[in-house]
């Protein structure tokens, strides 16, 4: 899908059928999961799950550093199948790659929750959330990455020579 609906439009459309309380969870359904307990289930089990992976990347990333992660780990919790995922994602040959490997895995986590709910608030709920996945990886374009590498190395080369004048 090339242009899905927008945030506005979405919202414009269950706005007017939802209760204030489940427009508000709703509302904070994000890919990115809030630090308070939702009171939604789906959106619950969600979150949990995206912390983990958020949580064993942290993990990774601090060890390749040789930094203790734990003290950028945000909640508890584990989930299944999160080190796999993470680890796949951390050994990819590249940042686009790992993005793809998270996204899919992404979009499995919200296919294995939306598994008997047909047309429920948490259908609409997971719907939400494939479409921020949809729309993150449509904002992924291989131009926009060689542009943003080739301005962020010319301004190392150009602090590097600079620093060699001095």
């Amino acid at each position: 899908m090339e242009n899905p609906v927008s945030e506005e439009e979405f919202f414009g459309e269950y706005e007017s059928v939802l209760t204030e309380k489940d427009y508000k969870i709703l509302k904070s359904a994000k890919l990115i999961p809030l630090e308070e307990k939702s009171e939604n289930v789906t959106l619950e089990k969600w979150n949990n799950w995206e912390r983990s992976l958020r949580n064993e990347l942290v993990r990774m990333r601090a060890g390749k550093k040789g930094i203790d992660g734990e003290k950028y780990v945000a909640g508890e919790g584990f989930e299944a199948g999160i080190p796999e995922i993470a680890r796949e994602a951390f050994q990819a040959p590249s940042p686009l790659d790992a993005e793809s490997i998270l996204n899919k895995a992404r979009w499995d986590c919200l296919e294995t929750l939306e598994s008997g709910h047909y047309f429920d608030f948490a259908k609409i709920i997971i719907y939400f959330l494939k479409l921020q996945v949809v729309q993150r990886k449509l904002q992924i374009s291989k131009e926009k990455g060689k542009t943003a590498f080739s301005e962020i190395y010319a301004a190392i080369h150009d602090k590097n020579s600079a620093q060699k004048n001095s």
